[in-house]
């Protein structure tokens, strides 16, 4: 194994395996070089095996947990975790390398079997600051959810907040078995559809069949008319996106978001004036939400229009409606740099970064004027934080190919 030769160590350890001498590191080695040979279910049965020879291993039982994982095995996935969970509470000088196994657990057991997950959240919560926004709010909305004692609405409620916080793996198999307990859910069909256009290396008709099951079953369902035009907005087929998003609107004219939407679908299609109606339109229905003034701000600063006028008020509102709010900060600052005010932009940016410094679209507007300001080690620290950061989403491909364009060799 040390020098690499993965598939001659499993010969030997076979031999070891036959005379029964292998030992507990040598079943986890032996798994991890059927891993490095693509054997996976060999791997998976090695390890399966040391649990049942040996005493409890908290590195096998890690490794199962993943592989199970990885095989969309959740029963047998959430088993490994609480066993691993059981060993480390009873031994912890045999503590597993999972940081935190309540988290682990309680993400998976919210897409699986979402009733008993809260306390495993909410443990995670004290254990992580970090995890802890996800956790209480997940825990909060499976316990919301959970008196209306229907199973397939539970998932759906937990799949919605994975998806709000990009557990889009976990938030599709939520759905997923959302629709297997009620092939009739046309809500969850809608939401399985979208969850698979979000997840990676997904293909281009992702979500499609979904989609259309789910206006098949309810042709008046808001999610499935919504998460059409958005299907249909990503193909660039804009009067379809526009047909679904307008009976979208008509079935909740009072729902400001579906206003915004619009604006971005008319927007692309060309026609400025009658998107700024849209979102000024989901301001007048919602005048205490920053999001619409954003909204409104970002589209100004997008097509450059109206920015003193329109966008430069509609961001002084988002803040004084969330002042500590990052991305209320961040459009204030975009404006007053597209208006040539460099120096005051530099501030907000900087105070959206005190409010979150994780906020990675005010790291990426850092590095484009530092860039033009001609301070490159500056640009690189920032633009390199905003690809870390937001990882395989625009903000990072625009930080990569500023890097590369701008401040490369």
């Amino acid at each position: 194994m040390a020098a690499d030769e993965p598939q001659q160590a499993i010969d030997y350890f076979r031999e070891a395996l036959k005379t029964d001498h292998l030992s507990a590191s040598g079943y986890i080695a032996l798994g991890d070089a059927y891993l490095l040979t693509k054997e996976f279910d060999l791997a998976i049965q090695t390890w399966e095996a040391l649990t049942e020879k040996h005493a409890p291993s908290a590195e096998a039982l890690t490794r199962l947990a993943k592989a199970y994982l990885a095989k969309d095995e959740y029963d047998k996935a959430i088993a490994a975790l609480k066993e691993l969970l059981e060993l480390n509470l009873s031994n912890p000088s045999k503590a597993s390398p999972i940081p935190n196994i309540y988290y682990d657990l309680g993400i998976l057991l919210s897409a699986h079997q979402p009733e008993a997950a809260p306390p495993y959240l909410l443990q995670a919560a004290e254990r992580d600051p970090e995890v802890e926004t996800l956790t209480r709010e997940l825990a909060f909305t499976i316990q919301r959810a959970l008196p209306k004692n229907e199973p397939a609405y539970t998932l759906l409620a937990a799949g919605q907040k994975l998806g709000q916080h990009n557990q889009w793996v976990y938030a599709a198999h939520a759905f997923q078995r959302a629709t297997q307990l009620r092939p009739d859910y046309a809500e969850a069909w809608a939401y399985l559809g979208e969850a698979y256009q979000q997840l990676e290396n997904s293909p281009p008709d992702a979500g499609l069949t979904e989609l259309e099951r789910a206006l098949t079953l309810n042709p008046a369902s808001l999610a499935a008319n919504t998460f059409m035009a958005l299907y249909w907005q990503r193909h660039e087929a804009p009067q379809l996106a526009q047909e679904y998003m307008l009976t979208a609107a008509a079935l909740d004219p009072q729902n400001a978001t579906l206003q915004i939407h619009l604006g971005e679908m008319w927007a692309q299609g060309g026609d400025l004036d009658t998107a700024q109606t849209f979102y000024q339109q989901a301001i007048e229905l919602d005048p205490y939400d920053p999001t619409s003034y954003r909204a409104l701000a970002e589209f100004c600063i997008r097509y450059n229009l109206n920015l003193q006028e329109i966008a430069l008020p509609a961001a002084r509102r988002a803040i004084s409606l969330s002042p500590e709010n990052p991305a209320s900060l961040d459009v204030m600052g975009q404006v007053l740099f597209r208006l040539g005010d460099h120096l005051n932009a530099e501030r907000f940016y900087l105070r959206a970064l005190e409010h979150d410094e994780r906020y990675s679209p005010a790291h990426l507007h850092l590095g484009v004027l530092y860039a033009l300001q001609d301070q490159p080690k500056l640009a690189q620290s920032h633009l390199s934080l905003a690809i870390t950061l937001a990882p395989d989403t625009p903000t990072a491909d625009h930080a990569r190919r500023l890097l590369e364009e701008s401040l490369g060799p």
